[in-house]
């Protein structure tokens, strides 16, 4: 794959995601009741996780001809994952409530799943890790975070993206989701 079609694939699976997103955002506001707050919550969930993981892994499977097997694989090292999720989830709902906890939490997996597994496999195909991760950064702050300020998304999500690579390479990927789900959960207590 060239380099410039690998890199044009990759913002298509995030415009696709994002569409895919917004859409399944404006059909829950026609739902928008406070009476239903948890359902909305799980509505916002299932769609997160839809857009982010489901829709672009299908993608990926007839991008790269893979199976859906070969691309969950090894994504976490589970006994990992169930220490730092009990400890992240009682912190964060000491700071926030549970709604906010939940959220968070399905944002970070979902964003960390797309970009740090999907988008940087996608990436490896025609750049080195150091570049991989470089232009996945950059996407990360650029094309997803497109509706903020693009100097501050520069200053802090670019940095932050290169944090949760590094983490990823060296972890798997529950670190760079239980690092992503603190820092919004934080940037929310004290924002």
């Amino acid at each position: 794959m060239k380099k410039f079609e690998c890199i044009l694939l990759s913002c298509a699976i995030i415009i696709v995601t994002s569409f895919f997103f917004n859409i399944g955002i404006m059909l829950m506001s026609l739902l928008n009741d406070n009476s239903f707050l948890h359902f909305y919550l799980y509505l916002f969930s299932i769609n997160f996780i839809i857009s982010f993981v489901i829709i672009p892994t299908i993608f990926m499977k007839l991008i790269l001809n893979a199976s859906l097997v070969s691309l969950f694989q090894d994504v976490f090292e589970f006994k990992r994952l169930g220490v730092l999720f009990t400890i992240t989830s009682l912190i964060s709902l000491y700071l926030v409530k549970l709604d906010a906890t939940v959220e968070y939490a399905v944002v970070a997996l979902g964003e960390e799943f797309l970009f740090r597994h999907l988008i940087f496999i996608l990436l490896m195909r025609s750049f080195n890790n150091k570049e991989s991760i470089l232009i996945g950064s950059l996407l990360f702050a650029l094309i997803l975070h497109l509706n903020g300020n693009l100097f501050i998304n520069l200053l802090t999500k670019f940095p932050f993206s290169i944090i949760l690579y590094y983490l990823t390479n060296k972890y798997r990927l529950q670190d760079a989701v239980i690092v992503h789900w603190l820092y919004n959960v934080l940037v929310y207590k004290f924002s």
